[in-house]
């Protein structure tokens, strides 16, 4: 009885210390693996952060380009602000009769914005394609006393786009954007906007696209066309200008000098 009894506790001793070392390991390996899953919660943690930082700034960059372009420009020269000088459209009616233009000549009572994919924009858009793109007289400035400053003025520019080899044409206000020569102008100085300017130029023309839908006032008073200034490329910009015009019953298919394969129409297409 009590060499049995002696075995019995001899059995349970050995049977506790390797339960318990059983149960230690057990736990090692949870708090290991616990330990591994903060750790990955910490690199996908990290990783989001570092993904959210650049959408942020991107963000923030190309909404404040478009605001002070909209309220610091747009939004004084297409309007009629109540200035005594009429807004864009009036401002067209009285360029095509000191101009004696006709409704063919000058078909569209609206501004084309030009959004060039490399942010870069020339002193004057000749240089985009000097052999169909000829600079006019400007429209009528508006002059305000704005921001400390007397007599500002704001100009809009006008330009014939020529086409049918260069025997027809029509007349458009159009004009580059100055924040995305601003923007050109930092990058070159500022290696993290360099790295992002693509991006926010996409996200410009995305952004004041909306911004100008979404204010009744300017209805029928823009397009917005977004370039692909590709050097390597002949230049399709009179092209872009003459298709909005296509796309309106106002010329002629046979108007486009490189039918349908601009590179911008497809580049536009698809930040849409």
């Amino acid at each position: 009885m009590n060499l049995l009894t002696a075995n019995m506790s001899a059995l349970t001793t050995d049977y506790g210390s390797e339960y318990f070392i059983s149960m230690m390991v057990l736990a090692v390996i949870s708090g290991m693996l616990f330990l591994v899953s903060l750790i990955r919660c910490w690199i996908d943690f990290r990783n989001s952060l570092q993904e959210v930082k650049p959408l942020s700034y991107i963000d923030g960059y190309s909404t404040s380009m478009v605001c002070t372009y909209f309220y610091g420009y747009l939004k004084k020269i297409i309007p009629d602000e109540g200035t005594g000088t009429g807004g864009l459209y009036d401002k067209i009616l009285y360029y095509k009769e000191r101009q004696r233009l006709t409704d063919k000549d000058f078909p569209l009572h609206k501004i084309f914005i030009i959004i060039c994919a490399s942010g870069f924009i020339p002193p004057t858009l000749e240089k985009i394609d000097n052999k169909r793109i000829e600079a006019r007289k400007h429209l009528d400035e508006l002059v305000l006393n704005d921001a400390g400053i007397n007599g500002r003025h704001y100009t809009t520019a006008v330009y014939k786009i020529k086409y049918r080899n260069l025997k027809d044409h029509i007349t458009v206000a159009m004009e580059g954007t100055p924040p995305l020569l601003t923007l050109s102008d930092a990058s070159g100085g500022d290696p993290v906007l360099k790295k992002y300017k693509k991006l926010i130029i996409e996200q410009f023309y995305k952004k004041l696209s909306k911004k100008l839908a979404e204010n009744v006032e300017f209805a029928n008073s823009y397009e917005v066309i977004f370039y692909n200034d590709d050097p390597d490329k002949p230049p399709t910009l009179a092209d872009e200008i003459i298709l909005r015009h296509i796309d309106k019953g106002l010329v002629t298919n046979e108007a486009l000098e490189y039918p349908f394969s601009t590179d911008s129409v497809n580049e536009t297409s698809k930040l849409v």
